[in-house]
């Protein structure tokens, strides 16, 4: 702490003192707090309907396939239906399990594949692989929870599947199974503090809530600003 941040601070504590006031001490969020900011008390049936029904709400694109061989080949006749060249698949453990760059390379082996296969300590490779997947127009990762109060998507970065594999393209695909579906924020939060405590794994927690998009400049509403301007996510009703 700085010389002049700590007499300033020296200069508040005695005022609160000369007040009759102490300073609040540093305050942790409870369940109570948590309940009260993201749990919801509306009912709904089923967890993939309801993340269906919000996520499209927010010009989301949601696919639910029986299985997991029925999703590959959803994937494959849609990058060649949308003319994607280049697509840039992440080493998530979910696109592992389906072998989906193997599959891929079989199935339309015109296809450019960029993998997330590089020493995430070494700045030169980080952002050789960053310029990379700028270029990229479609990216498809895992995830590791859904929301179905808000159709939102949650995200844990780490090196087999970084930030900016699902920031930078221009479409983002997303594969997921039900079991990751979560009601609300609150019962998330309570999962992650009793799985992992202050120790969450990973780099970063990122919430998305459909295609990226702002009404910062005179209200006008613009698309892929901040990230991919089409959001793709594919369930897989059973992932064998």
């Amino acid at each position: 702490m700085t010389d002049s941040r700590a007499q300033i601070l020296r200069k508040v504590c005695q005022g609160l003192t000369k007040s009759g006031q102490q300073p609040r001490p540093e305050r942790t969020i409870q369940d109570a707090d948590q309940k009260r900011l993201f749990a919801s008390a509306r009912a709904f049936g089923s967890p993939v309907n309801k993340f269906r029904e919000e996520f499209e709400r927010v010009n989301g694109e949601m696919r639910v396939c029986p299985n997991g061989p029925s999703a590959v080949e959803f994937i494959s006749s849609f990058i060649e239906r949308e003319s994607f060249q280049t697509v840039a698949v992440s080493r998530h453990r979910i696109c592992e399990h389906l072998n989906l760059v193997e599959s891929l390379s079989v199935m339309l082996p015109q296809l450019r594949l960029l993998t997330e296969d590089i020493d995430s300590e070494n700045p030169y490779e980080r952002a050789r692989l960053k310029e990379q997947m700028a270029k990229v127009s479609l990216s498809i990762t895992g995830i590791e929870y859904l929301i179905a109060e808000t159709g939102t998507l949650v995200a844990l970065a780490h090196p087999a599947a970084s930030r900016q594999i699902s920031l930078l393209p221009e479409v983002h695909m997303v594969l997921a199974t039900p079991d990751q579906i979560r009601p609300n924020l609150a019962v998330l939060f309570e999962e992650i503090q009793a799985k992992y405590g202050a120790s969450l794994p990973g780099s970063a927690m990122t919430l998305i809530t459909g295609p990226s998009r702002t009404a910062d400049i005179e209200k006008v509403l613009i698309k892929g600003v901040h990230g991919p301007t089409r959001l793709v996510v594919v369930v897989m009703e059973r992932s064998g």
